[in-house]
């Protein structure tokens, strides 16, 4: 039944995007620009002050809030107002090894800087001799053609890589900015604790190089930056983004569907900010899911169907999740969805189960390291408001 119905839907949101001339409504699962791109002026403004006058910024929040997308608009917005700028993105997700990384790492600063594949190829040759670079074809065709620098992790060959952002931006009167997403990936790399001592040493030095490190497991970010007994400890701003707010998000919404032929009242777009507490990715996923499925104006028999739909789009996952759980973190998530916070509480423990204190402290770690829950001031949330939602409904809380 639930197939059927997302194969419905599949097919009214295709027939009515092409059958449409207009922008795509409601972008997530892909960078949001332009028109998609909502609000976040004054976090642009403070990104591009901190990383156009060389401070180093370690931007952090939860998944799926935007922090990609606006790095990439703040970046091309720098781009377009500094003709010297040059930027560098890395996607950290995808390293697995530290030859991985100094491959990664080389390729971006060369396609940042080099514009062309033939000239980058010229610099590596140039300023890192000890390196072969070959022509690699990819099966993602987005990426079609990379850079393999057949790295061997020796250590000179590492530094030169370290500092090739510093030597061509020297070499061409450059400041470069370099972008790795989902940062805190490295730190799970066997070879981490060896990398980052030598990567702070090799960047700190730089001083035509800005690096802009961000990544959602907060936990991890944290403690790469803030803990004093770690290398990148105050290696710049540290940099908290924010939800977007409703006042943009409702504006947006509406004016969305009256561009595409289709009326929302404000209600109902604040409706959509009250269910996903106005998390980005999920305003846009039902947003996007209620617009398909309207003809004409939103009804409340198409909102409710709509968050049903969306509640169980997303219940595969949220279900794996809860399966990978003990019983005593699951209820630990139940006293959290009743608005427990004081777990050590008598009539607390013994009301869900909790177990021992230092079982309360394990769940606890471990709930907030698998970013299912945060802590808040004195009390603990859901990070993810629509897993909160199916929590609480399959739990009859």
């Amino acid at each position: 039944m639930r197939e059927s119905r997302l194969r419905d839907i599949a097919y009214i949101c295709i027939a009515t995007i092409e059958n449409i001339n207009m922008k795509k409504p409601f972008v997530y699962g892909e960078l949001a620009t332009k028109d998609n791109f909502i609000d976040r002026e004054e976090d642009r403004k403070r990104l591009k002050t901190f990383l156009q006058n060389g401070i180093n910024v370690m931007l952090i929040s939860p998944r799926r809030w935007g922090k990609s997308s606006l790095v990439k608009v703040a970046m091309e917005e720098l781009r377009n107002e500094d003709k010297n700028i040059r930027t560098c993105f890395i996607d950290a997700f995808k390293i697995h090894s530290a030859s991985d990384f100094y491959n990664a790492f080389a390729s971006a600063v060369i396609s940042g800087v080099g514009n062309t594949l033939e000239k980058g190829i010229e610099l590596v040759k140039k300023y890192i001799p000890s390196l072969t670079p070959s022509i690699t074809l990819q099966n993602d065709p987005l990426n079609a053609v990379s850079l393999d620098l057949k790295f061997k992790p020796l250590e000179r060959s590492a530094e030169d890589i370290l500092n090739l952002p510093e030597t061509l931006a020297k070499a061409h009167g450059y400041h470069v900015i370099v972008c790795i997403d989902e940062f805190q990936q490295l730190a799970l790399l066997p070879e981490w604790k060896q990398m980052e001592g030598f990567m702070r040493s090799v960047w700190q030095q730089q001083e035509d190089v800005t690096y802009c490190l961000y990544g959602s497991k907060r936990h991890m970010m944290m403690d790469i930056f803030n803990n004093s007994n770690n290398p990148f400890y105050r290696f710049g701003q540290v940099f908290y983004l924010k939800k977007i707010a409703r006042e943009y998000w409702v504006p947006y919404i509406v004016k969305t569907f009256t561009e595409t032929g289709k009326s929302i009242s404000e209600e109902f777009a604040n409706s959509i900010c009250d269910i996903t507490e106005c998390h980005s990715w999920y305003v846009q996923q039902l947003s996007f899911f209620i617009w398909s499925g309207t003809q004409t104006a939103v009804t409340e028999e198409i909102f409710q169907e709509q968050t049903i739909l969306l509640v169980d789009t997303n219940a595969p996952v949220f279900e794996a999740d809860v399966d990978g759980l003990s019983v005593s973190q699951v209820n630990m998530l139940i006293a959290i969805a009743n608005g427990e916070s004081h777990f050590s509480a008598q009539d607390v423990n013994q009301r869900y189960s909790l177990g021992a204190p230092q079982t309360i402290s394990r769940n606890k770690q471990t709930l907030i390291r698998k970013d299912i829950i945060e802590k808040d001031g004195d009390s603990y949330t859901f990070v993810d408001p629509i897993f909160k939602f199916w929590f609480k409904k399959n739990h009859d809380v």
